[in-house]
């Protein structure tokens, strides 16, 4: 019986090699992407799963609270560690993490010379207590013994790899070896370890030990005794015993505030747990590895199902378009005997058959979305159902769905047909087809879920153009930047001047970092009118006098910064309007701020606001100040884009010169600014190809809804033709019900689209409004598809010969 079923299925699918191919592909397309975005969702939710600890673990974090607003963020003072450890019993295990970005490291080979490499990120400095409370791959070394002497080094299999030129294998041979940390001291390799996964929160390839990171290393640990400094490098991990109670927990730790750091200041600080496994999705507090929004991966799983049911939708409409070809076969089946359920059974095995191809060609429609969408999605995925049971799983589930939800409704209208009728072929689409509401319901669906996807991606598409093109209050052009390797003012004045030797060179200028940068020192100001019984927080910029002409940020009133500015500082218009001096700038120059900076400072000048943060953030209280050991970055000019190269050329002479001991590198500001918006071209890259996606499924069922319906129809356009029709007015008459469906799915969508597309937006700080437009090319653009896509086929039968489709009659 099956081997009949089989036979005969693959007879009917050879024999409508149309509709067989066009459903195959569109269900390959949906099923596809749906397999694309599942392993999508599967990487982001798998982040830091393979940790033993992950359920049980916490992190440290803080809030500080101001007059106007909370800041969260996960850095802690060097100090909080060894104290929680002291106060709290409930704690078995804590360790503190300081990551370090952009370091140089230098190794030694058996001739003594020096290879100098510059690691951007995965460095960290820790305790021994890391291991026991985080999962890692040990390979060489004592693991009981690591990180406990001064000077010592952990690193993972790759970097000893690249640092000490070993082979795979090889990696203990690094054991003992010598790692140079910026030209200031040296570390002993005590132990290798295995890669970081790239689903971590950790992503640390070289864990140096905690206590030696002070001096040159890193000015700011000091002896790692300081509870008034907090920077977002340092982190602090706990594993608490059992019966813990975070809440109870939250409680205590105002009264260990007080306890360290002052009477009081629990009315603006505060220090709380969050457990390990909210960190990945959590932007608030963020993480070392970056974080994702669990908004944007229900909104991917979202248009996974929409374009699944786009492609299961083509199957219904072409299945009950096709029953009048089908009826004397069913007509037959039925006089011989068939019962209903045989039938059922009979096209639900035809149903399954194209989409078991469907879901082989959807294996390579997956594997070539995943090549072409490798530096969208940022990871390197592959189908792999060998190595992974749980894909081959939503495979499964998924053909099993695909096959039910397109199939049995179709195969049910069919084997219900009347045998007479059937025999004698009197079956309409109007009458046996499911009937025209059922139809139009499909495709109004399939064009609502289209419209939505583009009117997405065109909103999408121009709140990232706005991202990238927006005025920032700055110049970014023909301007590049560098990291500084010491902060000596001889050498810097130095590099300064024969860097202006060049004519290609119109400006340097040393800073903490660039105006949207990533490094910021934040501190506290008040304004004694103000009668405010809390400081604001601001952001501290340490700046060189020529920083703010560089970069050609507007001085509303007074002067620059100047050499020696130790008690003077020059503010944005966001401070001076909290001041009360809004509009009338100049009368901010000469008042007194108290700032937790060294104490007050004199307003020497406003400048225009500017942006600070990416455009998702809002505008911040900005305060220039002149601070020469946080010169961290330069940042240098060109006189014009021509002159580009012969600027980088004499650049990287000068630093030879000068810095001859540290790696060389650069790039373009307005390069590093765009990183800064990789998360939103990525959702709009994403929203693109699933639109385009999404309207190709769509023509597929439509091209293949409107051939059956052309078929149908033959004979009506002949005699329509006969009378005197145009070939315009037979395709005005196919283009009206698609039009007049497009009509309801796009007043359906709009309010959707409009309403959850604001919701997103309002995310962000700054963002475009969504006007009509958006709308009406949206429905434009669906409108010119269809009608295309219709248009083949209607012209092509209405060209037919009428004594040709008549001549029965």
């Amino acid at each position: 019986m099956f081997r009949n079923y089989l036979i005969t299925a693959l007879r009917n699918l050879k024999r409508n090699k149309v509709y067989t191919l066009l459903n195959m592909f569109g269900l390959a397309l949906g099923i596809g992407c749906a397999l694309v975005i599942y392993k999508v969702i599967q990487f982001e939710t798998s982040f830091d799963k393979h940790q033993e600890n992950y359920e049980s673990m916490y992190r440290v974090v803080n809030q500080n609270i101001y007059p106007d607003r909370v800041e969260k963020g996960m850095g802690t003072p060097h100090p909080l560690g060894p104290a929680l450890k002291a106060d709290f019993p409930e704690i078995s295990d804590v360790v503190r993490t300081n990551y370090q970005y952009g370091s140089q490291l230098n190794t030694y080979d058996e001739n003594g010379e020096m290879h100098k490499f510059l690691i951007d990120e995965g460095i960290v400095f820790t305790e021994p207590s890391f291991f026991d409370l985080f999962t890692v791959e040990w390979v060489a070394g004592d693991q009981a013994k690591a990180l406990t002497a001064p000077g010592s080094v952990v690193i993972c299999r790759s970097e000893a790899r690249k640092l000490f030129g070993l082979k795979e294998g090889e990696e203990h041979l690094a054991l003992a070896k010598l790692i140079n940390y910026g030209n200031v001291m040296d570390f002993k390799v005590v132990g290798i370890i295995g890669d970081p996964p790239s689903t971590t929160s950790l992503p640390f390839s070289y864990l140096f030990d905690y206590e030696s990171q002070g001096g040159e290393i890193n000015p700011y640990f000091g002896e790692g005794i300081r509870w008034n400094s907090t920077s977002s490098n340092t982190n602090t991990y706990f594993l608490p015993g059992a019966g813990f109670d975070r809440a109870a927990f939250d409680q205590k730790m105002i009264a260990f505030v007080e306890k360290y750091r002052g009477e009081g200041e629990s009315e603006e600080t505060r220090y709380v747990a969050q457990p390990f496994s909210e960190i990945h999705f959590d932007k608030e507090y963020d993480s070392y590895g970056g974080t994702s929004s669990i908004e944007f991966l229900i909104a991917l799983g979202l248009i996974g199902v929409f374009l699944v049911l786009t492609a299961c939708i083509n199957f219904i409409n072409l299945a009950t378009a096709q029953a009048a070809n089908r009826a004397k076969e069913i007509g037959i089946r039925k006089a011989i005997g068939s019962m209903s359920s045989q039938l059922v059974f009979q096209f639900l095995a035809e149903i399954a058959l194209i989409t078991g191809f469907a879901l082989m060609l959807a294996l390579a429609v997956a594997e070539i979305m995943f090549n072409l969408l490798r530096e969208i999605i940022g990871q390197e995925l592959t189908v792999g159902l060998l190595q992974s049971p749980d894909s081959l799983l939503f495979l499964l589930v998924l053909f099993v769905v695909v096959t039910f939800l397109s199939g049995l409704y179709p195969s049910m209208l069919l084997s219900r047909m009347n045998t007479v009728d059937a025999l004698k072929k009197k079956i309409t689409n109007g009458q046996h087809s499911g009937g025209l509401s059922l139809r139009k319901g499909l495709v109004t669906l399939q064009f609502a879920i289209s419209q939505f996807l583009i009117i997405g991606t065109l909103i999408v598409s121009s709140q990232t153009d706005f991202f990238l093109n927006k005025d920032l209050g700055f110049q970014t052009k023909t301007i590049l930047s560098s990291y500084v390797p010491e902060r000596d003012a001889v050498k810097l004045e130095r590099f300064r001047q024969m860097m202006l030797i060049s004519p290609a060179i119109e400006s340097i200028t040393f800073s903490l970092s660039e105006p949207t940068g990533n490094s910021n020192s934040k501190s506290s100001f008040n304004y004694a009118p103000l009668e405010s019984p809390k400081a604001y927080h601001g952001n501290f910029k340490a700046v060189d006098p020529y920083y703010i002409s560089l970069f050609e940020i507007e001085l509303l009133a007074g002067r620059d910064i100047r050499e020696g500015d130790s008690t003077n500082v020059v503010i944005n218009q966001k401070v001076a309007d909290l001041m009360g001096f809004k509009d009338r700038y100049d009368q901010a120059v000469g008042e007194t701020l108290s700032t937790g900076w060294n104490g007050d400072k004199k307003v020497v000048g406003v400048v225009k606001d500017f942006h600070a943060y990416s455009l998702e953030e809002d505008l911040d209280y900005i305060l220039f100040i002149h601070a020469p050991r946080l010169f961290y970055t330069l940042s240098f000019k060109t006189t014009s884009p021509a002159a580009i190269t012969e600027a980088k050329a004499h650049f990287e002479q000068t630093w030879e010169q000068i810095f001859p001991k540290y790696v060389m590198e650069y790039d373009f500001y307005d390069k590093t600014l765009a990183e800064e918006y990789q998360g939103v071209m990525k959702i709009t890259a994403l929203m693109k190809v699933f639109a385009v996606i999404s309207i190709l499924i769509g023509c597929l069922g439509l091209y293949g809804l409107i051939s059956f319906i052309a078929m149908n129809k033959t004979k009506e356009i002949g005699v329509r033709k006969v009378l005197g029709a145009s070939i315009f007015s037979i395709l005005s008459m196919f283009s009206r019900e698609v039009i007049i469906l497009m009509t309801i799915a796009f007043s359906i969508t709009t309010p959707l689209a409009f309403y959850f597309l604001s919701q997103w937006l309002d995310t962000f700080a700054f963002s475009i409004s969504i006007g009509p437009e958006f709308f009406l090319l949206s429905f434009a653009v669906t409108m010119l598809i269809a009608i295309v896509t219709i248009s083949h086929k209607t012209i092509s039968t209405a060209l037919i010969n009428p004594a040709e489709t008549l001549k029965d009659d």
